[in-house]
């Protein structure tokens, strides 16, 4: 099911309004490529709240799946409910991205743990950018610098 969805994700970026034909040749008279990584750096400058919300959801959706895939089997082998749905995994994504990790829930098998520590840097990733897309939000335009 996820490679559905990668599909439709490398589809959206890879025929959208920064890498259409148009976007290629004009990244290529400048000497460089109109990529996914193109394509995200420009919707990160033009859309930053969203593209980093956006990026946010998709990213605990998708990682709360993956470590429940790994875990749910464990702890109902030794009879405990610690992942028996969604929402737990989630909260567990949620607070080892935040470096909170208050410890109340945690995996117990190796690719459990795998996708915690990745979960954990990609976090630190994903919370800077979402301060830096907030102070961009919040920082005035040229012209409110003038008035100021």
């Amino acid at each position: 099911m996820f490679v559905r969805v990668f599909f439709v994700v490398r589809a959206v970026f890879n025929y959208n309004l920064f890498t259409d034909l148009y976007s290629k040749k004009l990244c290529k008279s400048y000497g460089f490529t109109a990529n996914l990584r193109f394509a995200y750096k420009c919707l990160l400058k033009s859309d930053p709240g969203l593209t980093v919300l956006m990026t946010l959801l998709f990213s605990v959706f998708f990682l709360a799946y993956q470590l429940r895939i790994f875990e749910e089997p464990y702890y109902l082998a030794i009879n405990q409910l610690d992942f028996g749905n969604f929402f737990s995994s989630a909260y567990c994504i949620v607070i080892t991205m935040t470096t909170v990790g208050f410890g109340d829930i945690y995996p117990g098998t190796y690719p459990g743990r795998t996708i915690i520590l990745l979960t954990a840097i990609w976090g630190a990733f994903l919370i800077s950018l979402f301060i830096l897309s907030v102070g961009e939000i919040f920082s005035l335009s040229l012209n409110e610098r003038k008035s100021l």
